[in-house]
């Protein structure tokens, strides 16, 4: 009996080690790859982005032809579920 439990103590022995070894490294690949602020458990609350300045339109008071499509649409669309 103390053969068994012996030996039960030792494959628990070698898992915890195993385990704890591939923990520890890739607690250390990901020190090596992580970008500041991201944590090594826990999720990013979300990222944050901006929108270029460069390339954008200049506001005009008319809509252009793809914008009067939308509102055409929208407004059939919401005709027809008695919004307007």
């Amino acid at each position: 009996m103390a053969e068994y439990l012996g030996a039960i103590i030792l494959i628990i022995t070698g898992v915890a080690l195993a385990l704890c070894s591939v923990i520890i490294g890739a607690w250390i690949m990901f020190k090596a790859k992580a970008e500041p602020g991201v944590g090594f458990l826990r999720e990013p609350k979300g990222d944050v982005f901006t929108i270029a300045e460069e390339g954008l339109e200049e506001a005009s008071g008319e809509p252009s032809k793809e914008e009067k499509s939308i509102l055409e649409r929208t407004e059939k669309f919401m005709n027809i579920l008695g919004g307007r």
